[in-house]
């Protein structure tokens, strides 16, 4: 029985203007596939994902599991005998699979086009002034130590994150279901035919061990140089990083409300000194991703716009938050609390963002190697 294959050229287009490469010198030998560490017979990747972008078929290449597999370690860019760039071609699916699934759609493109960053900015900046209106702070700030709960009382700052954030984890439950379900399609399974509830504990622990990350880098193809491998350690730095800033975070809200401990706290707290520690780990991590996408990008591959704003807004929320500590310590007070007010708008960008961001993969990634492992597909 014959069967009607409809390219879609404008996705074929979208992906080739995401950095990837000339679709056309891939010949299909399968050396990516060979040579990739965590590739296997039963799911092999990224050869396949090389013909679907080749023939335009967009809900084959979007509805699979194994482009948020790939941890982008650049073997098969390296051993490629036509320099096809697999990974390229892999790391744009990635980039477009998240506004392609983003709920609202809006969202998913608001993040990957540089005209929409002012409005991105604007509403938090928004949101900020009016509950500093609301407050009479804006055209004085408060007198004496400074204290930035008196600039912005953390009630506030909490109800308009909670509310923003729970927006957007309802918007990452929704894209994360349409992607299971374009992946339960795309294997010709019912949605509902995977049983991932026993897969979820070895899942998160492979996330947290970054065990494929690792083993990326444990079995090499050969010597060819990647230009990747510093990749590993630091992703695993702004992932433990990111996390003590998180938990620091939490325990200073638990540290107020539970037990009246209000900020700010003394160097010396163990709290505080895990918050400078996460940050320094976060900005050093951050420093390498950013001068290794600068001086390998000839041979290792460009970045995107995405990779570009992700780094950024890390980098500058971390910035800003040391920033703010710096001046209160030199009782800088018309520094200081303007400094706060922009550390917020960062914070909001970064955690409301999440599930349109680069920051995505935590969505993707996660849901990705639950569907592979209930499925029997897990590299």
């Amino acid at each position: 029985m014959a069967t009607l294959i409809q390219p879609d050229l404008e996705f074929k287009r979208e992906i080739i203007g995401l950095d990837a490469h000339d679709l056309s010198v891939c010949y299909q030998c399968g050396t990516c596939s060979a040579v990739c560490p965590i590739s296997t017979a039963d799911n092999p990747f990224p050869r396949k994902e090389m013909v679907w972008v080749q023939w335009g078929l967009k809900g084959r290449a979007l509805g699979n599991s194994s482009i948020w597999m790939c941890h982008q370690c650049g073997t098969c860019n390296t051993y490629c005998p036509r320099d096809a760039k697999p990974a390229n071609v892999m790391a744009a699916l990635r980039d477009y699979s998240i506004a392609h699934y983003a709920v609202p759609r809006f969202m998913g493109r608001a993040l990957s086009e540089p005209r929409y960053l002012p409005l991105l900015f604007a509403i938090p900046a928004l949101v900020f002034l009016a509950i500093l209106g609301w407050l009479g702070n804006l055209t004085a700030l408060p007198r004496g130590q400074i204290v930035f709960s008196k600039f912005m009382p953390i009630l506030y700052i909490e109800v308009a994150f909670m509310a923003a954030i729970g927006l957007s984890m309802v918007g990452a439950a929704l894209g994360g279901v349409r992607y299971w379900k374009a992946m339960s399609r795309s294997a010709g399974v019912s949605s509902n035919g995977h049983n991932p509830r026993r897969h979820i504990v070895s899942t998160l622990l492979d996330i947290l061990k970054h065990r494929k990350f690792r083993q990326c880098g444990e079995e090499p193809a050969g010597t060819r140089k990647t230009y990747k491998g510093h990749l590993h350690k630091t992703h695993l730095a702004v992932f433990w990083g990111f996390m003590g800033l998180v938990v620091t975070t939490t325990s200073v809200g638990i540290g107020i409300y539970a037990f009246g401990y209000l900020t700010p706290w003394p160097f010396w707290h163990p709290v505080k000194i895990l918050g400078n520690v996460s940050g320094i780990v976060v900005i050093a991590a951050v420093t390498v991703f950013l001068w290794r996408r600068i001086v390998d990008q000839a041979k290792a591959g460009k970045s995107t716009y995405s990779d570009w704003l992700f780094l950024a807004i890390l980098l500058l929320t971390t910035l800003t938050g040391f920033l703010c500590q710096w001046l209160r310590l030199a009782d800088l007070r018309a520094l200081a609390y303007p400094t706060y007010f922009v550390h917020l708008i960062f914070i909001f960008f970064l955690l409301v963002y999440i599930p349109y961001s680069k920051f995505a993969h935590i969505v993707y990634r996660t849901v990705a190697m639950l569907h592979a492992a209930s499925s029997g597909a897990r590299p």
